[in-house]
C-alpha cells in the first residue's frame, strides 16, 4: 500500500499554522469541546453529498492545493474530520486505509481533529454498538450510522438501510469493500449471508479504527489527547460487548 502520510512533513505544516488560530485549529478545539454547533458554523458550505465537497472543504479550511488523500496537509485531514463530524458521510471519503494510517501516525491540529471527529462519532454510537444485535432492521440502521463516522467506510453499509435495491457488486457477499473489511485483523466469520455478512465486515472495520485511535492517542496534543482518551474508554467498553446475531 502506498504510504499516505509523511509524518515529518505534517509536523512542518503544523508549525506553519501555529502563528495564528487557523480554521483547522478552531475545528480541533470545537471537537475537543464536542461542540456540534461550533463545528457546523466553521465552514459556510452545504452539507457534503459527493466526494467533490472534500476539495471545497479543504480549501475553505486553508489548504492551498486542495484535498489530497495521497499526500494530505492538515487542512485535508480537517476536511475529512468535518465530513465525519458535521455531515456523517464517512462513506464519501476515499482511501480508507490512508486515513487509518493517519489516525495512527499523523501529528498536528488537522490530524487531531480527524482523531476527535472519529472518536466522538464512535462514542456517540457506543450504546447501540455495545450489545448483541439480532434484528436485521436494527443491524441495517446501525451499519448505516457507523459508516457515517468511519472515513472511507464501505458504501454497502449505507445502501443496505436505503429503499433502493443494491446492484450485484454492492451485495454484501459480492462487495469488494466488505470483503476487504472481512480480511482485517480480528474479523470474525459471518454467521449468515446478506445483512449479517455485511455486519461482520462493519464490526471488523470498527475494531480496526478503535485500535488505530488507541495507537495514535499518544501523538495527540494537550486537551485533544485528554478528550480522545476519555472517548476511547467509552469506545473500547462498547467494542468488547459488540456482537451480531
Amino acid at each position: 500500500m502506498k504510504r499516505a502520510w509523511r509524518t515529518a512533513g505534517l509536523a512542518l505544516v503544523a508549525l506553519a499554522l501555529s502563528g495564528c488560530k487557523s480554521k483547522v485549529t478552531s475545528l480541533r478545539d470545537a471537537l475537543v469541546a464536542d461542540d456540534d454547533a461550533a463545528v457546523g458554523k466553521l465552514v459556510d458550505l452545504p452539507a457534503c453529498s459527493e466526494r467533490s465537497c472534500l476539495d471545497a472543504y479543504a480549501r475553505a479550511l486553508g489548504s492551498k492545493k486542495g484535498f489530497d488523500a495521497n499526500d494530505p496537509d492538515q487542512a485535508s485531514a480537517a476536511a475529512v474530520a468535518l465530513v465525519i463530524a458535521r455531515d456523517h458521510r464517512g462513506e464519501l471519503v476515499p482511501d480508507e486505509d490512508h486515513w487509518t494510517t493517519a489516525l495512527r501516525q499523523a501529528r498536528g491540529p488537522g490530524a487531531d481533529a480527524l482523531r476527535l471527529a472519529v472518536a466522538n462519532g464512535m462514542a456517540a454510537l457506543a450504546p447501540r454498538v455495545g450489545k448483541s444485535v439480532t434484528d436485521e432492521a436494527e443491524a441495517k440502521a446501525l451499519m448505516h450510522d457507523v459508516a457515517g463516522v468511519l472515513p472511507g467506510a464501505c458504501e454497502t453499509y449505507v445502501l443496505l438501510a436505503g429503499p433502493k435495491a443494491l446492484s450485484v457488486k454492492q451485495q454484501p457477499d459480492r462487495s469488494a469493500c466488505v470483503k476487504r473489511d472481512l480480511e482485517r485483523k480480528d474479523a470474525t466469520a459471518p454467521t449468515a449471508p446478506g445483512v449479517w455478512w455485511a455486519a461482520a465486515g462493519m464490526a471488523a472495520l470498527w475494531k480496526d479504527e478503535a485500535r488505530a485511535l488507541r495507537d495514535g492517542a499518544p501523538l495527540a496534543e494537550g486537551p485533544a489527547r485528554a478528550a480522545l482518551e476519555s472517548k476511547l474508554e467509552v469506545i473500547e467498553a462498547a467494542t468488547a460487548k459488540m456482537a451480531f446475531r
